[in-house]
This record gives C-alpha cells, sequence and structure tokens, in this order.
C-alpha cells in the first residue's frame, strides 16, 4: 500500500518535472528563433526586398534613359529643329520609329523656342507656362542634371500614368533648345509591385517626397493617403521622409508591423516594404505547438513505461523484502503486512479466519546430527510440505528458524483439521539420505475475531504451539 502511495506520487512529480523542462526549454528556444528571425527579417530580408525593386526599377530605367540620350545628341533630331520645325511628317516618323525600336511607351520632343508637344502618334501640342501641368517642362530649362525622371499623366495617350525621361537637348553652346525623351508604361512599376507581394506576402508600396502613397497592393495603404495620417506611421512618417534608407517597427490595428524604406533618386520616392510580424512568425509558432505536442506524447509515453517499470521494480523488491529465500515462502515482515490487511480493525474479514504457528520437534538436535546444509534442504522440504497441505489457501510464512505460520480462511474446526494432516504428512516424511533423518511438528491453532490485533493472536496461538510441545510434540493443540 506504500508502494503504491509512493507511486501515485512519484509519477506526477516527474511528469511535472519533465513538463516544466521541456515547457521551459522549448519556450526560449521559440523566443530565441522569433527574436533571431525578427532580426533576419528586419536586417536582411527586408531591405533585400527594397533592393531588388530598386535594382529591377533601375534596370526598366536605364534602357529608356540610353534611348533618350540617343534622341538627345541625334543630329537629325538637332538638324530638324534648326531648320525651323518645317517638316511635321519627319519628326513624326522619327518618333514612330523611336518608340517601335526601342518598344517605348512613348516618344516625345518639346521645342523650347516654339514649345511645341511632338508625339509620335498625336498631333503636335502647345504648353502653357501658366498651366501646372506642364510646369515640368518650364523647370527643366533652369536645370543642371542632362535628364530628369517624371512622373506624370500622358494627355496624348488617354492619360495613362507614364514615367518620362525626360532628356534636355543642347546646341552647341551648351544652351537647351529643346526637351526629348521616352517613357514607361506606369504599370510596369505596379507590376513589379504586385509581383513581389505576391511571391513574399508582403505589403509593398511607394511614397513620393511629400509622404503620398502613389503605388500600393494593400487595403491598409491606399493610393493616395499619406503616411503622414496612417496609423503607425504618423509619428515616424518625418524621420523615414528625411533619410535615404530604414528599418522600423510598429503597430496598425493591434498588429505589429516589421518596415524597412529605401529612397529611388531616379524616381524621387521611396519603395517601402512592410511584413506582418505574425504571420511572418506562424511557421515558427505552429513548429512551437507541434513540438509541445511530440514533446507532451513523448513525456506521457514515458510516464506509462515508468509506471509499468515501477510496479515491476516494486513487485522484485516485495519479492526480495517478504520473501524468504531459503524456502520460497512468505517472511516475517510479509506475514505481518499481509495479517494487518486481512485481520487488522481497518478491514474486517469477510469470514472467519484462523491462525496456524507450526514448530519443528528437536530441530536444533536434527541440524547438529545431519549438519546444517541437511537442516536447510529440511526446512525447504517442510515449507512444499505445508504449502502442498494448505493448496494455496491462505497465506504460509517461515516466521524465523523452523518456526511456520499460516494464515488461513476458515473457522477452528477446519484449521485444527488442516493441522492434524499437517502432523502425519510431515512426520511420515524423511528428510535426507538416511531414515532416521526424521521430524515432526508441533501446532498450534486459534480461531481470529474481527479486528483483532495481530499481536494478541500471536501470544494465543503461541500458548497453544507450547502446549503441544509441552505434551511431548508432534501434536495439535486449540487454543
Amino acid at each position: 500500500m506504500i508502494a503504491k502511495l509512493d507511486r501515485m506520487r512519484m509519477i506526477p512529480l516527474i511528469g511535472a518535472i519533465l513538463a516544466i523542462g521541456f515547457l521551459i526549454t522549448n519556450m526560449v528556444s521559440y523566443f530565441i528563433a522569433v527574436d533571431t528571425m525578427r532580426q533576419s527579417i528586419v536586417e536582411s530580408e527586408l531591405p533585400l526586398t527594397g533592393s531588388n525593386i530598386y535594382s529591377e526599377i533601375q534596370t526598366d530605367l536605364v534602357r529608356p534613359i540610353l534611348v533618350s540620350s540617343l534622341m538627345a545628341n541625334d543630329t537629325f533630331l538637332q538638324d530638324w529643329l534648326h531648320s525651323g520645325e518645317l517638316d511635321l511628317a519627319a519628326i513624326t516618323r522619327y518618333l514612330q520609329r523611336i518608340q517601335r525600336q526601342y518598344n517605348a511607351f512613348t516618344a516625345f520632343l518639346v521645342s523650347r523656342d516654339t514649345q511645341a508637344y511632338y508625339h509620335f502618334e498625336a498631333p503636335p501640342r502647345h504648353l502653357k507656362r501658366d498651366d501646372p501641368a506642364d510646369g515640368w517642362f518650364f523647370r527643366s530649362i533652369d536645370a543642371t542634371a542632362p535628364y530628369e525622371v517624371n512622373v506624370d499623366i500622358n494627355k496624348q495617350q488617354d492619360d495613362a500614368l507614364t514615367v518620362f525621361i525626360n532628356y534636355r537637348v543642347l546646341d552647341h553652346d551648351g544652351k537647351m533648345i529643346a526637351l526629348t525623351g521616352v517613357g514607361l508604361d506606369f504599370r510596369t512599376v505596379r507590376n513589379i509591385v504586385a509581383r513581389y507581394r505576391d511571391q513574399f506576402n508582403r505589403n509593398i508600396y511607394f511614397v513620393d517626397g511629400r509622404g503620398d502613397i502613389v503605388v500600393a497592393t494593400d487595403a491598409d495603404t491606399p493610393v493616395g493617403a499619406s503616411i503622414r495620417a496612417s496609423e503607425g506611421l504618423s509619428t515616424i512618417a518625418d524621420r523615414i521622409l528625411g533619410e535615404e534608407r530604414g528599418e522600423y517597427a510598429f503597430e496598425r490595428n493591434g498588429r505589429n508591423i516589421l518596415l524597412s524604406h529605401r529612397l529611388i533618386p531616379d524616381l524621387g520616392w521611396r519603395v517601402m516594404v512592410e511584413q506582418d510580424e505574425a504571420a511572418a512568425m506562424r511557421p515558427l509558432w505552429l513548429g512551437f505547438l507541434f513540438n509541445l505536442a511530440v514533446g507532451f506524447l513523448v513525456i506521457a509515453v514515458s510516464l506509462v513505461l515508468v509506471s509499468l517499470a515501477f510496479g515491476v521494480y516494486r513487485k522484485r523488491v516485495g519479492e526480495l523484502a517478504f520473501r524468504d529465500a531459503l524456502t520460497g515462502l512468505v517472511n516475517r515482515s510479509g506475514f505481518e503486512a499481509e495479517f494487518e490487511v486481512r485481520i487488522s480493525a481497518r478491514r474486517a474479514p469477510p469470514g472467519p479466519f484462523s491462525l496456524i504457528l507450526i514448530d519443528l520437534d528437536g530441530f536444533g538436535a536434527f541440524n547438529d546430527r545431519f549438519g546444517r546444509p541437511v537442516g536447510d534442504a529440511a526446512l525447504g522440504k517442510v515449507g512444499r510440505i505445508v504449502a502442498g497441505v494448505a493448496s494455496g489457501a491462505g497465506v504460509i510464512a517461515r516466521l524465523d528458524g523452523d518456526d511456520f505460520a499460516v494464515l488461513k480462511e476458515g473457522n477452528s474446526d477446519a484449521a485444527t483439521r488442516f493441522a492434524d494432516s499437517l502432523v502425519k504428512v510431515v512426520g511420515a516424511e524423511t528428510f535426507g539420505d538416511s531414515a532416521l533423518a526424521r521430524l515432526t511438528a508441533s501446532i498450534g491453532v486459534t480461531a481470529l475475531a474481527a479486528g483483532e490485533e495481530r499481536g494478541a493472536a500471536m501470544d494465543r496461538v503461541d500458548r497453544a504451539l507450547r502446549k503441544a510441545k509441552a505434551a511431548g510434540g508432534d501434536r495439535v493443540c486449540l487454543a
């Protein structure tokens, strides 16, 4: 019973120690992994995405810039301007050839003298200094850079948003005489953003120098909105717009957002790359939960195995602690424990019980005459005889030396009959090679009362045994 209680306490304790240790280890590993991934996203992945977009846009702009440079230095175009811009068909054919040959979205020429805007397929129109939509041309007159990248609507092509490369055409004296160039369909930029959005599941958008969003793919950052009024971004918008690149973390709609931004000088825009931290950490979280499930399953299986091993160990220890090595019977400790379980006041027996105490007559002299090995063999044989006569009913024990005890169900009459049979069987046996190696047994019998204390019962049956021995032994006495 005590061993069972110990197991009931130990198994949960072992399980709790394993579970707590496993949980702490996995939580520490998870938080380290989260911190490492967050650092990797902020310092490497998001900036790399922004750099890739920057490189693609730069690549898409290189070819148009080269084409615009070729146009600005083309002698035909310069001669046509100096000749008075008379042959409209010639300049239209020239622009058409440029547009087809280089697969440009648009090709154009603007004369400084006449302020006429020539297009590869639309009729010319004249720019007006007081028209804000034409301010880009008049601004270029005083510019020092050879070209400017400008994003504007294309009035000649259904007001399509276009990335223009405006290249200055200079005469021999270095004076600007015209502005020429080609344009990119703005959808090219949108496609780049959409591709990266789908590939990396990140929110990518562009903001201009004022902080207005000009290209976006996510409802959280709609085109036309300003980051100065955006949740989470409003407090850091001025810092973002005042630097070339940077990394930040902020909250939007209760979610933690990681941000990397980079300025694209040619466009005057900055690419903003956002990553929802929870979405990025979801694989780690699922892995953490999976590890927990597997770990607790392993712990549960281990506890079952430990419990089984504990039971086997307890059984073996019990056999060693409560079993007599010489006879294979229960020893005194085991007998006393069984008595407490079956007869004590804590558990009243369901029927009558009897206690039988057995002592071999003259066993000391038997040992002296035939030797201890023969005496030990005789004790083993007596134990087998008692077990055989009892037919496995009750508890059979070797108490000390040549003393045996039997706790047997039944009243005193049944116990006396059992004891008489046992006296006859022992007396008829030989316990060595010599026919003289014989033993007899004296037996005391007493009936047990429900809840009777072991000490009182043992005293009473011991008196009955002494009475049998005093009467010459080889007999049964009832107390």
